[in-house]
């Protein structure tokens, strides 16, 4: 993983934020090796954590035997009203020689150029159901805008599971590259899942092609198939928007889309297996 002390170091629990479970510390999660960080740039408020027109509860994120869960359902936050909750949660660092203390968290860790995986099982139907209801999203992210390249926040959707509420749209999920208004930067695709997936990213420079696949079925880099169901190679002429290596590191969330739908019922995703393969 990138170690860059250059990063802005944000307190992950800032006043008046809640643990997600009586088990974490510092808003952390522990999963496959990682801590995970229930994300907290959004505003707290009396009506609880709101961005994008809508609430995130930390609540909607666990960890058991079966993996690392987000939910999405009706919650309660103190002083706010009943109402359908979203969850974020952001890879902070491995746990190795890491630890995390109420007074100390662990340090972060970026991880850069390589290879992601991504095992993921909806409990709902499938991917296409998640798609009709909400957006499940997994991204790499840095909060602070670098403008000195194009893709100011150094995004790459692996996976935005979504219709964006368009029923007629015969596809059900994109990659992109952003800024995403460009032709080309958003690629629809199918996904024809039995409510398993396992998404995978190459990227392995700035200005170099980023190749996006997903896996019917629940796999790790070792155990991989020789092809995968979809796959997208992004082009020489979008190497512009392919970033360098900074302070981005990996996002999973669970949100509505539009924010003001209502979900016909409780939707769910459980991450099965997450490995980063750093380039040699």
């Amino acid at each position: 993983m990138n170690k860059l002390n250059t990063c802005k170091q944000r307190n992950p629990m800032p006043q008046g934020a809640k643990e997600p479970n009586a088990t974490s510390v510092n808003g952390m999660l522990e999963f496959d090796g990682y801590y995970w960080w229930t994300n907290y740039p959004f505003g707290i408020s009396n009506s609880g954590y709101w961005f994008n027109n809508q609430q995130w509860d930390p609540s909607c994120a666990s960890v058991d035997k079966e993996g690392l869960h987000l939910k999405m359902k009706e919650t309660q936050l103190p002083n706010g009203p009943k109402q359908w909750s979203s969850v974020e949660l952001v890879l902070w660092g491995e746990i190795a020689d890491n630890p995390n203390t109420v007074s100390n968290p662990p340090k972060r860790k970026y991880p850069g150029y390589g290879r992601y995986l991504i095992a993921a099982q909806t409990t709902t139907g499938n991917f296409n159901d998640i798609a009709n209801n909400c957006c499940f999203g997994v991204f790499t992210y840095q909060f602070e805008n670098d403008v000195s390249i194009i893709n100011s926040h150094r995004e790459l959707d692996m996976l935005e599971c979504s219709r964006w509420n368009n029923t007629s749209d015969p596809t059900n999920a994109q990659f992109t590259l952003q800024p995403w208004e460009p032709s080309g930067n958003v690629h629809r695709i199918t996904l024809q899942d039995n409510g398993e997936l396992t998404i995978v990213m190459d990227w392995k420079s700035q200005n170099t092609p980023v190749v996006y696949s997903i896996y019917y079925g629940l796999y790790d880099l070792k155990s991989l198939p020789t092809t995968p169901n979809i796959t997208w190679t992004t082009a020489k002429n979008q190497n512009q928007y392919i970033p360098n290596e900074g302070c981005q590191t990996v996002h999973l969330n669970l949100w509505r889309q539009p924010q003001n739908y209502t979900p016909s019922k409780e939707q769910e995703v459980v991450i099965k297996k997450f490995q980063y393969q750093e380039n040699n």
